[in-house]
């Protein structure tokens, strides 16, 4: 009976060893973030710059396909600025063009606000909380937040990836979920991919309206609504 009692106890003491193991091994690779800065998943020196492919797919009711779009757009870190509180604002120019052939034109300028635990990106007079510090799969904040706008909730998802964009390789990549909404009737995620010491690398916006007729409710055949992405071509310094 003695020995039966030792080796369940045993028995009793591996599993709870390897949970242990386990459980330090889940937290190790959770906690790979805090290893990391996470400013250098946003850089904002004075004349960082990202290229992007640009794709926009447009529908509309009534019409058999959508009406596709494509053009490259150039965003790049042009001055800084301070207030007395210490707050970092960055203005960032946006230029675009039809191909990479063309000549850039620039289009508007947007701003981020760089406080201590986050980073506010202001386009169009639409701030946006885009990033929260430290980076944790477990946060979860409302994007929204400095607008009039409903709240959406935002979050990182858990670990890091590797992520082939054409012919470039990113490791280490962070995941940001700005939305994820999704019924019978309509889909609204956004889901945005930042490069380590580049920056955003990947955008893709989904909005759409569902067919909600008798014969097609629940097919998922998209009625009206927009699909964009922007996808990384190059990154530097000017």
């Amino acid at each position: 009976m003695k020995n039966s009692l030792q080796t369940i106890g045993g028995i009793f003491a591996k599993h709870i060893t390897i949970l242990a193991i386990a459980s330090i091994a889940f937290s190790a690779c959770d906690d790979t973030t805090e290893s990391l800065n996470p400013n250098e998943y946003y850089p904002l020196e004075i004349g960082h710059y990202i290229v992007y492919d640009v794709n926009q797919e447009v529908y509309s009711a009534g019409q058999a396909a959508p009406v596709v779009t494509k053009w490259q757009e150039r965003d790049e870190v042009d001055r800084i600025a301070s207030d007395s509180a210490g707050i970092v604002t960055y203005i960032i120019a946006r230029l675009t063009r039809n191909s990479s052939t063309d000549y850039w034109q620039k289009v508007k300028e947007y701003i981020i606000h760089k406080y201590p635990d986050k980073l506010v990106t202001n386009i169009d007079n639409q701030p946006f909380l885009s990033l929260t510090f430290p980076i944790d799969s477990r946060t979860t904040w409302n994007g929204n937040s400095y607008n009039n706008l409903d709240k959406q909730d935002c979050y990182y998802e858990p670990g890091f990836k590797s992520v082939k964009i054409g012919e470039q390789s990113f490791d280490n990549v962070l995941t940001v979920v700005e939305r994820n909404d999704t019924s019978i009737i309509n889909k609204y995620v956004t889901i945005k991919q930042y490069g380590l010491g580049v920056g955003l690398i990947s955008d893709d916006q989904t909005a759409f309206e569902f067919c909600q007729s008798d014969d097609c409710i629940g097919s998922g055949k998209v009625e009206s609504g927009n699909h964009k992405t922007r996808r990384i071509v190059e990154f530097g310094s000017r």
